[in-house]
Order: C-alpha cells, then sequence, then structure tokens
C-alpha cells in the first residue's frame, strides 16, 4: 500500500523550469549517495521508490524484478530531468572577456658565480 508523501515539506522550486521538485539520495545501487532531483508529487508511471528514512532524508531505489512495486511506506516517483521543460532552453552564458590578459613582467636573473650583482656578464 504505498502512502503519498507530505504536500510541502521538503519541496523546492526547479531552477531551469520552476517546477516544485524533491531532492533525494540513492539508497542503494551503483549511484548509492548521489543526490537526484524528483517530480514532487508521486506519479504512478514513475519506475522510482521514494521514501523517508528515520532521520527524514529522502531515499529513493529503482524499480526492479525482485521488488517491482512500492512497498510499504513508499510511493512512487519520477526523476524530474524525464518531465523538466527548461532543458531544451539554452542557459545564457556568461558573456566573452574582451581584455587582453595581463602582461608577465620581465624576470630579473639572479647573478652568476663571480659576477657583481646589478652588472651583466662583459
Amino acid at each position: 500500500m504505498p502512502t503519498t508523501p507530505h504536500p510541502t515539506r521538503g519541496v523546492t522550486d526547479c531552477t531551469r523550469c520552476n517546477a516544485p521538485i524533491r531532492w533525494a539520495t540513492w539508497g542503494d545501487g551503483p549511484q548509492r549517495g548521489q543526490r537526484v532531483p524528483l517530480n514532487a508529487l508521486p506519479s504512478p508511471a514513475g519506475g522510482l521508490a521514494a521514501h523517508t528514512n528515520g532521520p527524514g532524508a529522502l531515499v529513493v531505489r529503482q524499480l526492479d524484478a525482485d521488488r517491482p512495486e512500492p512497498e510499504l511506506l513508499e510511493w512512487k516517483a519520477l526523476l524530474h530531468w524525464t518531465s523538466c521543460t527548461g532543458l531544451s532552453t539554452p542557459q545564457p552564458s556568461a558573456p566573452a572577456q574582451r581584455s587582453r590578459p595581463a602582461r608577465r613582467r620581465p624576470t630579473v636573473q639572479p647573478p652568476l658565480f663571480g659576477q657583481q650583482p646589478g652588472r651583466g656578464a662583459r
């Protein structure tokens, strides 16, 4: 029996499309511990199962053949990358610098052995 997440707790806005998202961490697999954005609302088409662990962090796992359905206290979630409308629009880039790079100061070579300081070899 899947549950539903709190409607506003842990919800932020996507910086590209302003859609409500939740940040979660992978709970198992090779990506364990990496943060991923999820759509804030549960999705019946989602291929992930999300739940809140003891300290209150959102943890997500991939639905697979061993565990194809969400378990108790889990809900189906969808990665936000699959539905983000802001990914296709190019982000404004920083303007190119027009100034030239700073000129390097000439280096002063220390005198060779036996030469007077401040005078070149003659």
